[in-house]
């Protein structure tokens, strides 16, 4: 029995009918190559399964044709968390239409000494940083000091010229926000996110100036701020209608969130939304999947993926990106969790 020996450039121009310069050129992608000799060259490479050495690639071209995503500290659960997921859909969109390869690094721990996205900018192993996320700021430092081209994904860092893309979360929690205030309500309650990263901050704000739109005086004690989980959400929604005049409103900033305020709803035996209307943010799939499904801001999330990689891609090839900071904008999804005060 023979081993099959492993194809080669000379073996992947000849199936293409073109030189060996011209198959290296169509295959890293340079302009002097017209799209039909690229797509005969890489419809070729794909035939025999030709893999150029990666190693020998960064000797020879300078560069690797590879991207690290990584994970921040707040996205441990980057494959199962639905938010995420369709993040990295977006993602891998822009990729699988390049030469250029994804890999996803071990999220970040605010402990660790140097993460591994680091170490592999330093070693020259990737040629882009996309980081999805909260990491912090001293590694984003290091890793664009060190030359690596680096976007932020889902957080922002005041002050650091590194360009990120976001959701507009002070927008989407005053739309909200407003929504339940246009319905009648007027004591309306907010289960906030307890984070130090912009999110937090954020989505108050947009939350106290719906508030002030409308005319009504923001009360404390109808807030809460609790860790981006829906079991602390239901905890805190627990604290809030305990109260003599508990809330008849609730924003909570994630979907997974609102789904904790609901259950926390249900087990002190009130309706949904007669006794007690709830809107939360992503519009994840599980937002139509509720009972009843759940009026929320929907976050576009496919297109903050896709945004964020071809800003990466465009730094990868020396070119300004403008705007810095891009904001995406929200929509109001309703559905069956808000109703009228009675």
């Amino acid at each position: 029995m023979t081993r099959k020996t492993p194809s080669r450039l000379k073996d992947v121009a000849r199936v293409a009918g073109v030189s060996v310069p011209t198959a290296s050129q169509a295959l890293n992608d340079r302009a002097r190559v017209s799209p039909e000799t690229r797509k005969r060259v890489q419809d070729a490479a794909r035939r025999l399964r030709y893999a150029p050495h990666a190693a020998a690639r960064r000797l020879i071209l300078g560069r690797s044709d590879c991207v690290a995503i990584v994970p921040g500290t707040n996205t441990r659960g980057i494959f199962s968390d639905l938010f995420y997921r369709a993040i990295l859909l977006g993602i891998g969109g822009v990729f699988e239409d390049t030469p250029v390869r994804m890999v996803i690094t071990p999220a970040t721990h605010p402990t660790a000494d140097v993460p591994q996205f680091v170490q592999m900018a330093h070693a020259r192993e990737v040629d882009g940083i996309l980081i999805a996320g909260v990491v912090n700021v001293t590694w984003i430092r290091e890793v664009t000091n060190a030359g690596t081209p680096v976007v932020l994904l889902d957080n922002h860092c005041p002050g650091l010229a590194v360009p990120a893309v976001v959701n507009d979360n002070a927008a989407g929690a005053y739309s909200a926000t407003r929504h339940l205030a246009s319905l009648g309500h007027t004591r309306i309650g907010f289960v906030g996110a307890a984070v130090d990263y912009p999110f937090g901050s954020e989505t108050h704000e947009g939350y106290r100036r719906a508030l002030a739109d409308a005319g009504i005086q923001p009360d404390p004690t109808l807030e809460t701020t609790v860790a981006i989980d829906a079991g602390a959400a239901r905890e805190g929604a627990h604290r809030l209608l305990a109260q003599p005049s508990p809330p008849t409103a609730i924003f909570a900033v994630t979907d997974a969130m609102a789904l904790g305020v609901i259950k926390a709803a249900r087990d002190r035996g009130r309706g949904i939304p007669d006794d007690l209307s709830v809107v939360g943010m992503d519009d994840t799939e599980l937002a139509s999947l509720a009972d009843p499904p759940l009026t929320t801001v929907r976050v576009r999330k496919e297109e903050m993926g896709r945004r964020a990689a071809e800003a990466l891609l465009q730094r990868m090839r020396g070119r300004r990106v403008e705007p810095s900071l891009v904001m995406l904008a929200n929509e109001l999804i309703l559905r069956g969790t808000t109703g009228g005060r009675r």
